[in-house]
């Protein structure tokens, strides 16, 4: 009996196939039945996995038909002669999309708003109203849980040191440099967000708080495809974006590419107070500045390339992407020095005019090979950056004393910079078998920067250089690094663990001037990386998951660049050559139910950490802005997610609520400092589905008070609504927004600087109302789009 069971067992095979669609998109969800070809008898069935892959097991020897079918698609079907105990391999079948004639009733699938994983949560822009209109920065404000602010610091959940990636790629832009991009950033153009908390070893080992991936709208449908959005926004000051976009897929290639333009003004209302105490109580000074900078900006955003389907296996990509813009900042500031008494000692009045020129243009060159209809894949890819900036800088004081005397300074400073960086990388994925997947991957990157910045000051109607300020920055940086990654399920458990080897090798060098000496620097070190993580899946809907991960943050480049801004007499901002990279630990537990809700708690110690310091100089009122290692952060807390909601008809929510303790401790001149807050952040999205075409959305969130460095940021939050009617079958739509309905959106902040306080009072041009257009033309076949999983590389540090 047991040897005929073992002979019937090793004459069963195994059948194996992939499906795509006409338009070369994997299939994913695609049922595949197998039918006898005798009296077409159900036999088994299964459904196409996300690269379109299936398979048929334990078949025994003869004739089948195997049959596939998806929702807006016609069935195909095939024959498959099974021999005894020999695989067999399909063909790959395509799917062809269903006529869809005028009485046909069509049911569209919509993207959930929020989708929420283990890993990462997921916003679909489609599912949005009030952002329809933006950038992306203007999108980043109102994710849940993602905090940034002008100066382009990002955290995420509470928790700092969040890196951003556009379509899986390094943004390559921190800083005013990652703001200014973000902004020139249409939100038409956006496809999705991922906000990723746990990334993997295929990820770079930089972001220490996780990663938030931006992914663009890569359309891919067959024939000719248009769309055109126009926005004009109304605040104190006006703005408009505009864009254009469009695809042509025929047979093996498709053509894609966008233009948006953004034009508009804003400003910044600001007031400064800093509070010197003395030992002497009758020497105690109080600094209190009002400035008001008005921003006129423009900018320009394009990107464009080619797909070429050389096969069902293998896809070739060509793109070319940038932008330019422009911004004219003149601004006034009035400041006082009150004495301990109350009354006024002197005063500056000011008058600054900041130039701004930014470019930046990248390709990307690119192959995906599926070796087999198992999951085998090979991918190469090249990406070049190229980003210059050219910044001009005046600032004129008349100082104003109780004795009537009256003093002019004046000075003025160029700074130009340019960063090109080469990256390239080799990624192998190979299913062992459906228990079991390895992956592993190469990557090199090679960088080069050469700052120059010349500062001049008037004296006796000539203007004379400044040397102390002057500066040239020379660095180049190399970081090599090697991954391997594992995924192993058995019976209710799965693990993934890896490991990233980083080999970091970087140089820079100050040329001298008639006050400075020459000085060059160099570092050589290699990391490794561990990351693990272990699934329970308790239940169909039910898992429990358990990470660790081991994260590094190398400062930005513009940290490391002794180029000093001018904010005004007594406020200095400059770079650190001697900056150390940081390093993190992260643990995370979590509960996920029915992919829908979501708790996590979570703790991160981060040692070295890079945190903007103020520093009051010895000899003046002078405080010096410059980025330095701080001793400790630790971060730890508890968040609760709900992707998909609906409490009553018609009406869809999503909401996240979460509590985080964030704790610095430094030392300057030798005494032991430390900062520390709790806080409280909510974040709920309604959207009510009207009849007729009409959409409606209201949402909000709060962030409560928050450690940043020396730094603690006052509470704040927003709400913003919108309506939309779609018109012409969904060929167009007309939205009405409004942003920051109640100007809540302002960034109060409390800093330490040594035994003195400032307190800065921050306001911007958020509050506006805002009227969106978009039509789009399609001329060829219906088809449907498939989310293909794209694999993230890094993020990184550009800002000059």
């Amino acid at each position: 009996m047991l040897s005929t069971l073992i002979c019937f067992a090793q004459q069963q095979s195994l059948i194996t196939g992939i499906v795509f669609t006409n338009d070369y998109l994997p299939a994913e969800g695609a049922n595949i039945v197998l039918l006898s070809a005798t009296d077409s008898a159900f036999i088994t069935g299964t459904a196409a996995n996300k690269n379109g892959n299936f398979q048929l097991k334990k078949i025994p020897k003869g004739l089948y038909y195997v049959q596939v079918s998806m929702l807006g698609y016609q069935k195909n079907s095939c024959k498959a002669n099974i021999l005894a105990g020999k695989p067999f391999m399909l063909d790959t079948i395509y799917l062809q999309p269903e006529a869809i004639g005028l009485n046909t009733i069509v049911v569209t699938a919509k993207k959930p708003a929020i989708q929420i994983e283990a890993d990462k949560t997921t916003i679909n822009m489609e599912a949005t109203i009030v952002n329809t209109g933006g950038n992306a920065f203007s999108v980043l404000e109102t994710l849940p849980g993602v905090y940034i602010n002008s100066n382009g610091a990002v955290s995420l959940n509470g928790k700092n040191g969040t890196k951003v990636l556009i379509d899986g790629k390094p943004a390559y832009l921190q800083g005013e440099e990652l703001v200014s991009f973000l902004k020139s950033t249409p939100a038409t153009s956006l496809d999705k967000i991922e906000l990723i908390t746990n990334p993997s070893a295929r990820y770079d080992a930089s972001g220490n708080s996780g990663l938030i991936n931006i992914r663009t709208k890569k359309t891919r449908i067959m024939g000719f495809n248009l769309g055109i959005t126009s926005n004009f926004m109304q605040g104190k000051y006006e703005k408009s974006n505009h864009s254009v976009s469009f695809n042509h897929r025929k047979g093996k290639f498709n053509l894609f590419g966008m233009y948006g333009y953004y034009s508009g003004r804003n400003y910044v209302d600001l007031q400064v107070i800093r509070e010197f105490k003395e030992e002497n109580p009758s020497e105690q000074t109080t600094f209190n500045q009002l400035s008001y900078r008005k921003r006129n900006e423009g900018s320009h955003y394009y990107k464009g390339g080619i797909h070429y389907f050389a096969s069902s296996k293998t896809t070739f990509e060509l793109a070319l992407n940038g932008y330019t813009s422009n911004q004219a900042e003149s601004g006034s500031l009035n400041s006082n020095f009150i004495n301990h008494i109350g009354k006024r000692d002197s005063s500056i009045k000011s008058s600054t005019i900041n130039d701004n020129m930014r470019n930046n243009i990248s390709g990307t060159i690119g192959l995906i090979h599926k070796i087999d209809s198992t999951g085998k894949e090979f991918s190469l890819s090249a990406d070049y950056l190229h980003h210059a900036v050219d910044n001009d800088q005046y600032h004129n004081d008349l100082f104003l004393y109780t004795s009537q005397n009256k003093i002019m300074a004046e000075s003025a400073g160029t700074k130009k910079g340019t960063i090109d960086l080469l990256s390239m990388r080799s990624d192998f994925t190979y299913p062992v078998n459906e228990k079991l997947l390895l992956e592993s991957g190469i990557k090199s990157e090679y960088v080069n920067i050469d700052n120059t910045s010349d500062y001049k000051n008037r004296e006796q109607q000539e203007w004379e250089p400044d040397y102390g300020l002057s500066s040239h920055f020379i660095y180049k940086e190399n970081i090599n690094a090697l991954y391997f990654n594992s995924r192993i399920a058995r019976y209710k458990f799965v693990l993934e663990a890896g490991l990233r080897i980083e080999n970091t090798n970087i140089k820079g060098q100050l040329p001298g001037n008639r006050l400075q000496a020459d000085s060059s620097f160099s570092k050589s070190y290699i990391n490794l990386f561990p990351s693990v993580t272990l699934s329970y899946q308790a239940g169909k809907n039910h898992s429990l998951n358990l990470s660790y991960r081991r994260r590094i943050d190398r400062p930005n480049y513009q940290d490391m660049n002794p180029f000093v801004y001018i904010f005004d007499t007594y406020t200095y901002e400059q770079g650190n050559t001697t900056l150390q990279p940081q390093f993190s630990d992260n643990l995370e537990l979590s509960y996920l139910l029915a992919n829908n809700y979501k708790v996590a708690v979570f703790y991160n110690q981060t040692n070295d950490v890079i945190a903007k310091s103020f520093i009051l100089s010895e000899n003046s009122k002078r405080v010096y802005v410059m980025p330095k290692n701080l001793a400790t952060y630790r971060s730890c807390g508890i968040r609760l997610s709900a992707g998909n909601l609906s409490p009553v008809k018609y009406m869809q929510s999503t909401a996240s609520i979460g509590l985080t303790h964030n704790q610095y401790e430094w030392d300057l001149r030798q005494d032991a400092n430390k900062t520390a807050q709790t806080t409280l952040m909510f974040h709920v999205g309604n959207r009510f589905l009207l009849r007729k075409g009409w959409l409606a959305e209201l949402t909000g969130y709060y962030n409560g008070r928050m450690a940043m460095g020396q730094m603690k940021i006052a509470s704040f939050g927003q709400l913003t609504a919108g309506i939309q009617k779609k018109l012409w079958n969904d060929r167009a739509s007309i939205s009405l927004y409004s942003n920051d309905l109640f100007h809540t959106n302002r960034v109060n902040m409390t800093t330490r600087i040594g035994n003195s306080t400032a307190r800065t009072f921050e306001k911007e041009d958020h509050c506006i109302l805002g009227i969106s257009i978009t039509w789009k033309f399609s001329k060829g076949f219906e088809s449907k789009e498939f989310k293909r999983k794209g694999e993230a590389f890094d993020t990184k540090r550009i800002n000059l």
